[in-house]
């Protein structure tokens, strides 16, 4: 083998200098990666200097080769292929579970998936059973209380026979068995006078019934009103508009945390708290911020790998970012 032969091997499988070389071009330190990927920096020294003495087992080593290389939005497939031809083969063979026991069931065998898949079914059966009495006992127990409120009900004025007033007298008697002793009046005048007074009175309560509600309502809707004002005029609003859709995580003032997760493709999300706000977000490049009714310009702070990082509020027309 001449020493081109050598140089070109040796390129083949310099891991390490292409990760680093993609992390120099995003313009990233080895600290900010190992904060993004959760990979210890030392660990990521070793990966970039191609160092296999000082790396984990070769299971751990892909795996944080993967991440890496992920995360700089390049082939993880070619960064693992020089990783394979640098690691001897010898070192991938010797961790291989070996197992001296004698006729000792592969994870493989049929006997070991037919348990497994019986395992599973019984506690996905479980699980659909516990359920179904949950919600069983659950369902008796909230029919029984409205037995019991409907019951409550029972010999109130709704069910009472109604008494016609022409019958009734102004000072009726108690007979000797306890009944309601009803007198007629005396004269149809009597009568007359008693049915005129009971049809004002009716139609007095009538008015005051119709006049309550609106009264109440109108105090409602005053209360509604003084309660959406308060909370406009003591939060601020952020809105995102996701063309392309983007992940997402938001903060307010007292770093409590707003929203964490994704907004699908095309939508729009509002949120309402305290400025200023600490934004991480990614698909940056086609993502639109607008604060307190003000489009946010947050070129200036969109990374290499389309996401952004930023802190937004607002001081009358002006936007405070940085």
């Amino acid at each position: 083998m001449n020493k081109s032969d050598v140089e070109t091997t040796e390129k083949d499988t310099d891991f390490g200098r292409q990760l680093a070389q993609a992390r120099k071009a995003q313009n990233y330190t080895v600290e900010e990666i190992s904060e993004h990927i959760k990979i210890p920096v030392h660990t990521i020294s070793v990966l970039e200097s191609s160092d296999l003495e000082k790396l984990p087992a070769p299971t751990f080593a892909k795996g944080y080769i993967r991440a890496y290389a992920k995360f700089l939005e390049i082939s993880e497939d070619e960064v693992l292929e020089k990783y394979s031809l640098a690691v001897p083969r010898d070192e991938e063979s010797s961790l291989r579970p070996r197992s001296n026991l004698p006729g000792e069931a592969s994870s493989q065998s049929p006997l070991v998936k037919s348990i497994t898949m019986l395992l599973i079914i019984a506690g996905i059966a479980a699980v659909i059973f516990g359920s179904f009495k949950y919600y069983q006992e659950k369902a008796g127990a909230m029919e029984g209380e409205l037995d019991n409120r409907a019951q409550s009900y029972t010999g109130s004025s709704l069910d009472s026979p109604a008494i016609n007033p022409s019958e009734t007298e102004q000072n009726p008697g108690l007979s000797g068995d306890d009944k309601l002793l009803v007198g007629q009046l005396d004269s149809s005048e009597d009568m007359s006078a008693a049915t005129d007074e009971q049809d004002v009175a009716a139609v007095a309560g009538d008015t005051d019934n119709e006049e309550r509600p609106a009264l109440e309502s109108e105090v409602e809707t005053v209360t509604e009103e003084e309660i959406v004002a308060e909370q406009a005029a003591e939060n601020d609003i952020i809105e995102f508009f996701a063309e392309n859709g983007s992940w997402m995580e938001v903060r307010d003032a007292n770093n409590a945390r707003l929203f964490y997760n994704m907004v699908p493709v095309g939508s729009t999300k509002v949120i309402v708290g305290k400025a200023p706000f600490s934004v991480t977000m990614g698909n940056a490049k086609t993502t639109r911020v607008v604060i307190n009714d003000l489009e946010v310009d947050m070129t200036g702070y969109i990374r290499p790998n389309n996401t952004a990082i930023f802190r937004v509020s607002t001081d009358g027309q002006d936007i405070i970012i940085q």
